[in-house]
């Protein structure tokens, strides 16, 4: 069984390593590289990805050779078919094939087995359980943890696996307010819970998939090849609306000596349940202007002031979801499925 030589307190900041995959937009792996290679240079040694996200793994299975025991490395199962430990153990598999190591130093749950679709009978947590103990005691995974589980699911798990944490969307656009299954209420429920069971809390997307991000544009478009064209909060009629707030913040961060990006992170830093920040990158210069925004302390009269810009933000804007579904076809889990048996093929 592999032991992990990474430090016990995880770095503040985390890279989120989605984009290096090409979910915004096309990305050459050179230039991956230098993100990567920047992030460890600020210290961002915890690296997130998962077997959804694109070319990510693979990539990342190239760049870390030679330095795989420098980061504590975290990938995702999807759920694009049942938990049962055969699938779960055949996704794991698949992406320490695809990442080129032996184990993985936290492996997640991705959301909700009925998180997306359903397909038959769902796990019982009991079961569940079990099975992730299993991965863990496999040495394939030195922990395991979760993704998008309401408090109550989260409880109920805890208490039949060793969970070593939680990760969910947070930033100054989501905090959970949204009356809806898919946006859960991590600031008033989540957070907490994690406090209460000792587990950390990952806070991924504090950009808000960019809408938090200095000089945006109000007539920029996404190609096809971006996620972020089939989203609403990036459509014509709604994106102006953000970028509206966006240059509002940047303002205010400036004002402080600091940029909006920074000022996204350390919000999400100010509460002090969380554990880290997922930030995700394309380029090193993006990682360089975050970098440092771990020491921005907010006061109680910063984050006022803020809340204050914040309500500002045009009813459609506050309106538009950040995490919808339908922009996920059928053929979409037979196209993961199909790689991932395919990755995980010969492995023991």
């Amino acid at each position: 069984m592999p032991t992990s030589t990474f430090p016990t307190t995880l770095p503040r900041i985390a890279l989120g390593c989605y984009p290096l995959g090409g979910g915004y937009g096309g990305l050459n792996e050179k230039d991956a590289r230098y993100t990567v290679d920047a992030a460890l240079d600020s210290g961002w040694r915890f690296l997130d990805t998962a077997e959804t996200y694109l070319d990510s793994e693979e990539r990342l299975g190239r760049i870390l050779q030679g330095r795989r025991d420098e980061i504590f490395l975290a990938t995702k199962a999807f759920p694009c078919e049942t938990y049962s430990y055969e699938h779960l153990s055949a996704a794991l598999d698949g992406s320490l094939t695809r990442l080129q190591t032996d184990w993985v130093d936290l492996y997640q749950l991705h959301g909700p087995e009925d998180w997306v679709a359903t397909f038959g009978e769902k796990t019982a947590l009991d079961e569940l359980g079990d099975s992730l103990t299993r991965l863990r005691h496999s040495g394939r995974t030195l922990n395991v943890g979760v993704c998008n589980l309401d408090a109550e699911t989260l409880v109920s798990l805890s208490r039949r696996a060793q969970l070593f944490s939680t990760q969910n969307l947070y930033s100054l656009l989501d905090r959970g307010e949204e009356d809806d299954p898919a946006h859960l209420p991590v600031e008033t429920e989540i957070i907490p819970t994690a406090k209460k069971l000792g587990i950390a809390f990952l806070a991924f997307s504090p950009l808000s998939r960019g809408l938090l991000a200095d000089n945006l544009e109000r007539g920029r478009t996404f190609r096809d090849d971006d996620e972020r064209s089939s989203l609403p909060r990036f459509q014509p009629a709604v994106y102006p609306h953000y970028v509206e707030v966006a240059h509002s913040l940047q303002a205010w961060a400036a004002d402080h000596g600091r940029s909006l990006v920074q000022l996204a992170v350390a919000w999400t830093l100010a509460n002090p349940g969380v554990t880290s920040t997922l930030v995700g990158a394309k380029s090193a210069a993006q990682v360089r202007a975050i970098s440092g925004a771990e020491s921005w302390l907010l006061s109680a009269s910063d984050l006022a002031e803020i809340d204050g810009i914040l309500s500002t933000l045009h009813p459609d804007a506050q309106a538009a979801k950040m995490i919808v579904w339908d922009h996920f076809r059928p053929e979409f889990f037979s196209r993961l499925r199909d790689r991932r048996y395919a990755s995980a093929g010969g492995r023991q």
